[in-house]
């Protein structure tokens, strides 16, 4: 069986999107955006991020189906736990605390 690689030229694109992503996220910092926005869109900008950085700089594109279903599980747990974490969070009364009342 023919060992996969990845080419110089992916790795020279991969990391030009890169850049391109980080310009992005300091030219929306830069933005003023209501509410949440800049959180929201800071963390999709991450994620595109890492899921290159993962997928090509750490091989995981090339990789064997169990290293797939191991990453799978582990985001799985991440995002369980995310979620049960942000349902605490958001389901606190929000009052805020004033000494001596």
């Amino acid at each position: 069986m023919a060992e996969r690689t990845i080419r110089a030229q992916t790795y020279v694109i991969v990391c030009a999107i890169l850049i391109l992503l980080t310009l992005l996220t300091v030219g929306v910092s830069l933005f003023e955006l209501p509410g949440r926005w800049h959180v929201t869109i800071g963390l999709l900008i991450a994620l595109c991020k890492g899921s290159l950085v993962a997928l090509f700089f750490m091989h995981l594109i090339i990789s064997s189906r169990l290293t797939w279903i191991v990453v799978a599980v582990t985001v799985f747990w991440f995002l369980l736990l995310l979620v049960l974490t942000m349902t605490d969070y958001l389901s606190r009364n929000m009052v805020p605390y004033t000494p001596g009342h």
